[in-house]
């Protein structure tokens, strides 16, 4: 059946919703509950109904088509998101979306009925555009809280400001579930790296979505006059950060993980006065607990060793994906001819929110360059198809293998 696949209509339709909030020279401006994303939720919606699912948009703004299954068993989901960063790309997130019309698309045209019944989701906000963000899919999991909300979303209001003024109800959301029980959540997205384009592999099978960890590290040094104080009497904190900042690249490297400091505050910060105190904003990324626990520990010990004082901030587990799901991937990709390749994902996606609820897995398809959240990310039109493909067998595989 997925010979039946209609991939020109997955690439026209990439072309008619990537131009919702497009701006030339400026990318994609389709930020959570702005004018062009509800639009585009929309889009969608009426793209779903022409499919004859019965859809609808829930209290946070997912966008939500159902087709009913042979049999009473627990949903399928699979989806992604349509919202952008500002400035972004056509395929981020939209890719999964469209690749699941797709799937309903032949599913529809080769009068096939799943067993399970399907649930096809657009979910609102996963752009780290609002405080709450993923905020659709922490509402559709019961995960989203007041005091998310509280924080400041794209526009510089709060994000409960910017929801009640697009006219969304905060307690509804908050108090949001999913419509029924869900089996299995499938997610297709393009990579935003380039290990699948660089090796010339067209479909990757995500073992897990990384940990993230952040702190704040402080380097107290002596403020001074930089045209009278003489160097061997200085305590310069920038200086006392700089070989701090090099073992965070290394022992990233050493380990196989990412390590970034993506903000430093010099104090008083004026060219003519030796920096007195530095403040680092530091993140390491990695699938595995026990390597992300090292790296921490080498990290406190060299911001010691340099003088300086490692605080601990944000922290976000690994969540790995259901094993049997990625063999389904495997099996449906491995009947179509397409290559494999298991790898990480280094951003989060709304299947982390999911997998609270289910087991989730993902399909990843090539990012050229591995350039994304950017008006130049680009996904071969093939490697677009063939993504799609994979997730019609694995959604497939996946009804045929659970009982549940």
């Amino acid at each position: 059946m997925v010979a039946a696949f209609d991939g020109e209509q997955l690439l026209a339709e990439l072309d008619a919703l990537g131009a919702i909030g497009w701006k030339p020279g400026a990318g994609l401006q389709r930020m959570a509950y702005s004018d062009p994303d509800l639009e585009a939720r929309r889009w969608v919606l009426a793209q779903m109904q022409a499919l004859g699912m019965q859809a609808w948009i829930d209290p946070a703004g997912n966008v939500i088509g159902y087709l009913p299954g042979g049999e009473a068993l627990p949903a399928l989901a699979i989806g992604s998101h349509t919202d952008s960063v500002p400035g972004g790309g056509k395929f981020d997130g939209a890719l999964g979306v469209l690749a699941g019309l797709a799937c309903v698309r032949t599913l529809r045209s080769q009068d096939v009925q799943l067993r399970h019944p399907l649930l096809l989701i657009d979910f609102a906000a996963e752009e780290a555009t609002t405080s709450a963000s993923p905020t659709g899919s922490l509402s559709f999991v019961g995960g989203l809280t007041q005091t998310a909300l509280d924080g400041p979303g794209w526009d510089g209001r709060s994000t409960a400001a910017l929801l009640a003024d697009r006219g969304f109800d905060v307690a509804a959301m908050i108090a949001n579930r999913p419509p029924m029980p869900i089996a299995a959540f499938l997610e297709l997205h393009i990579e935003q790296g380039e290990r699948l384009a660089s090796a010339g592999v067209p479909i990757g099978v995500v073992e897990g979505i990384v940990g993230i960890r952040r702190y704040y590290v402080h380097f107290q040094g002596q403020a001074n006059h930089a045209g009278t104080t003489d160097m061997a009497r200085r305590r310069d904190a920038l200086v006392m950060a700089a070989p701090f900042i090099l073992a965070v690249r290394d022992a990233a490297v050493a380990h196989g993980i990412v390590g970034t400091v993506g903000r430093i505050e010099v104090h008083p910060n004026a060219p003519n006065v030796v920096p007195g105190r530095v403040t680092l904003d530091v993140e390491i990324r990695g699938l595995d607990d026990a390597v992300l626990d090292r790296v921490e520990t080498i990290l406190a010990a060299e911001a010691a060793r340099c003088e300086g004082r490692l605080h601990f901030g944000h922290r976000k587990e690994p969540v790995l994906a259901d094993p049997n799901l990625m063999a389904a991937i495997e099996r449906g990709c491995k009947a179509l001819g397409l290559r494999t390749m298991r790898l990480p994902s280094g951003a989060g996606h709304d299947a982390m929110n999911l997998a609270a609820i289910c087991p989730y897995a993902m399909i990843f398809a090539p990012s050229e360059q591995g350039v994304s959240h950017a008006p130049e990310e680009w996904t071969q039109p093939h490697d677009c198809i063939n993504a799609g493909r994979a997730l019609l067998a694995a959604l497939l595989e996946v009804d045929a293998m659970l009982d549940a």
